[in-house]
């Protein structure tokens, strides 16, 4: 692949990227899409029993974790870049992860049952305000330890300029200094900030509160046997995911 393919590749998954984000920011709080967690295309729907829907819903929610996890595995990442250029590998995992974001989206099951709803009340206003500072903190998150190298825009970039990138050294700037995962920590307040929370909502919320919990424990893995007692002291001073409880 030449250079100036894998910068125009780079920069496609970027965008495809960033759409899925802000699709399911839209889709989680049912604004604006004509599909949303609580309520499905009619193309996509298939009929299923809640309890069957509730388990394809989690199978979804498997799927959409299960690539996460083992495409941010070292031995799968070394494997990947003996197929595809390394500089595009980064740009391959966020076009994976919109394509399947997105899937999920569209193929989700939705199960109406509420289990809460303060919608119409101050409460469900406060709910939304959180919600969108959920968001908010996953974005600050991304740019305080580099944006576009995290989504492999900075990759390509120094791949069609030949230029070669200073190694980054492990820093833990504003929000990573309360917790050790500031993008999990945004995630699951906008997972668990719903003025209407649906059962298919809890599924979502359920589902990816676990990823996250297996997924971090891999990943912190991954982290020590990089960094050593560098992030092993930063394990035993920062909290990983709760700000102000101590490891």
């Amino acid at each position: 692949m030449g250079r100036v393919t894998a910068m125009l590749f780079s920069i496609f998954s970027y965008i495809l990227g960033m759409v899925a984000i802000v699709g399911l920011i839209l889709w989680i709080a049912g604004w604006y899409l004509p599909v949303t967690v609580n309520q499905g295309l009619a193309a996509t729907q298939i009929g299923l029993h809640p309890a069957l829907a509730a388990i394809w819903n989690a199978g979804l929610v498997l799927i959409w974790g299960c690539q996460h996890s083992i495409m941010a595995t070292p031995a799968f990442k070394d494997r990947w870049k003996n197929m595809i250029p390394a500089s595009i590998e980064r740009s391959s995992y966020v076009l994976i992860v919109a394509v399947l974001t997105i899937g999920l989206m569209l193929l989700w099951q939705p199960l109406a049952f509420v289990i809460w709803d303060v919608s119409a009340t101050i409460w469900g206003t406060a709910l939304i305000l959180i919600y969108l500072f959920g968001w908010v903190i996953v974005f600050i998150s991304t740019f305080l330890i580099n944006h576009f190298h995290l989504f492999g825009l900075q990759q390509a970039f120094e791949n069609l300029t030949e230029r070669q990138s200073k190694e980054m050294s492990f820093v833990t700037p504003m929000l990573y200094k309360l917790v050790r995962h500031p993008m999990m920590t945004g995630i699951l307040i906008a997972l668990w900030a719903a003025p209407t929370m649906t059962l298919g909502h809890l599924v979502l919320a359920i589902g990816w509160t676990v990823y996250i919990y297996f997924g971090l424990r891999n990943e912190e893995k991954t982290l020590l046997v990089d960094l050593g007692d560098q992030y092993r002291d930063y394990q035993q001073t920062t909290p990983m995911v709760i700000p102000f409880i101590k490891p």
